[in-house]
């Protein structure tokens, strides 16, 4: 009696315990995992690979019971089929279905090596290595093998292969160089001079439709040239990625030579544009923005950035003087001078309407004389008798013109005897 009352306990205690167990356990379960498998069955029974496929990989991993009795066999068959539709997505160019459809079927090395297809479009850009990085990192920590372990029993073993991985360790110098080969080569010094001289001949008399013609004209001469006016941003978006990769390596003394040849480099291009190029306010905006790109304090561009504003200012003011109206406009923009912009505008506006007041004048009469004209009953009774008059000897021309016609077509069929 003692002994049934004793083991009935242990066996109330064990099943107490497991039900305790299973309750602190999120899932998935085993009858979780017959279901993927059952459906699995069903999908490749009907045709449906790439539905097997993933519904195979979902029967496999741990389970809240102490194992799991289907993960070896749906291993065995995810295999073929991860292969088999693998291949076919790398056929076809969509490397990233190979990848998930290779990973599915336990094919690592292979995943790896189209993996690789993914990121070499993109090896110049920071979140690609990130990337990269993170998955040969996974491949080998333990968990990995431990988690895979009935698809590396279907598959083989896997090992990373060390080319991929010393590819992948190579992209962020490669990088970090061709980042500041596009930065020197779209900050381009003979652009800027044009691009200058262009500013500077604009008209500010919207009234001379020469002038603005000369003005399109040398417009579309530059971009025909150029053929885009983007380099002061491509050379800042280069400056950004170079900021990027400072933060995505690991190599911290590379991070930080990285970190100070921006500062340098953006320091150089702010202080030319205000130096050498100031002729345009739109390179004054330019440089107050290389002075903020190398850092997110703006405590410390920002003392840089009022200097700026306020050279903007003094050469609005110059402008100014020389009743360059618009130019100045311009620059008292950069110069966050707003009720300045608007007066100056302003008065460039008057000046222009006073240049054009004349011509103004004289259409206006022409305007006033057409309506006094139309006004009086008897000349427009007149200008309607002599449309009309107008009208009966176009008419009378035409029967002229067509009785004449038909004349010379019968005296023609005389003369032929017809």
């Amino acid at each position: 009696m003692n002994h049934k009352s004793t083991s009935a306990a242990l066996l109330l205690g064990a099943l107490l315990f497991a039900g305790g167990a299973f309750a602190d356990c999120p899932g998935p379960f085993v009858r979780d995992m017959k279901r993927a498998y059952e459906n699995a069955k069903a999908a490749e029974g009907q045709g449906k690979k790439e539905d097997a496929l993933f519904f195979y990989h979902g029967a496999g991993g741990s389970v809240c019971e102490k194992s799991n009795p289907y993960e070896a066999d749906a291993a065995k068959r995810a295999a073929p089929l991860g292969l088999e539709l693998g291949a076919a997505a790398e056929k076809r160019g969509d490397f990233a279905k190979a990848v998930q459809l290779y990973e599915a079927g336990g094919h690592f090395a292979t995943a790896d090596r189209v993996f690789m297809q993914t990121i070499r479009p993109k090896a110049d850009e920071p979140g690609a290595y990130k990337s990269a990085s993170e998955h040969f990192n996974n491949r080998r920590e333990a968990w990995f093998a431990e988690n895979n372990a009935a698809a590396l029993e279907a598959t083989g073993a896997y090992t990373p292969d060390p080319k991929l991985i010393a590819e992948v360790n190579a992209m962020p110098a490669k990088g970090i160089e061709h980042a500041y080969q596009k930065e020197a080569a779209n900050f381009n010094e003979d652009f800027l001079r044009e691009y200058v001289q262009m500013t500077q001949a604009r008209p500010d008399d919207p009234s001379d439709a020469n002038a603005i013609q000369r003005m399109i004209g040398a417009r579309q001469a530059f971009l025909q040239k150029w053929k885009r006016d983007d380099f002061m941003k491509t050379s800042r978006d280069a400056l950004q990625t170079l900021r990027t990769w400072s933060v995505a390596v690991r190599d911290k003394k590379l991070a930080d030579t990285v970190t100070a040849r921006v500062a340098q480099i953006s320091e150089q291009r702010a202080t030319t544009l205000r130096q050498k190029y100031s002729g345009a306010p739109q390179l004054l905006r330019d440089a107050m923005d290389y002075y903020h790109l190398p850092t997110s304090d703006n405590s410390t561009a920002e003392p840089k950035v009022t200097a700026v504003r306020a050279q903007a200012l003094k050469l609005g003011d110059e402008a100014n003087a020389k009743n360059r109206y618009e130019l100045a406009g311009s620059y008292y923009d950069v110069a966050g001078a707003d009720a300045k912009a608007e007066a100056v505008r302003e008065r460039g506006r008057q000046v222009a309407m006073q240049k054009m007041r004349p011509s103004i004048d004289q259409m206006r009469q022409q305007a006033d004389a057409m309506r006094k004209q139309f006004s009086d009953p008897a000349k427009v009774a007149e200008m309607r008798k002599q449309a009309e008059a107008l009208r009966k000897s176009m008419q009378e021309q035409q029967a002229g013109a067509k009785a004449g016609n038909r004349k010379a077509a019968g005296d023609l069929e005389k003369e032929l005897g017809l």
